[in-house]
């Protein structure tokens, strides 16, 4: 079963300061070198989670699409 949630980031806004990782470590990782990873496809169960990262954060740079 696909998601219907799909996750994407701007990296020109996203300052890399962490609240999305705070906010859902199932999806979004900054690694040792200072680069954001995320999981573009949304879970069922991730969901609040995603949409809780979107809203904290700062920059805006996170975008949260339905499909």
């Amino acid at each position: 079963m696909s998601s219907r949630y799909r996750i994407s980031v701007d990296n020109d806004r996203c300052r890399r300061y962490g609240i999305c990782a705070a906010e859902a470590a199932q999806l979004f990782r900054l690694t040792p070198s200072g680069n954001l990873r995320y999981i573009r496809a949304v879970s069922p169960d991730a969901l609040a989670a995603a949409k809780a990262a979107v809203r904290s954060c700062p920059t805006l740079a996170i975008e949260l699409e339905e499909r």
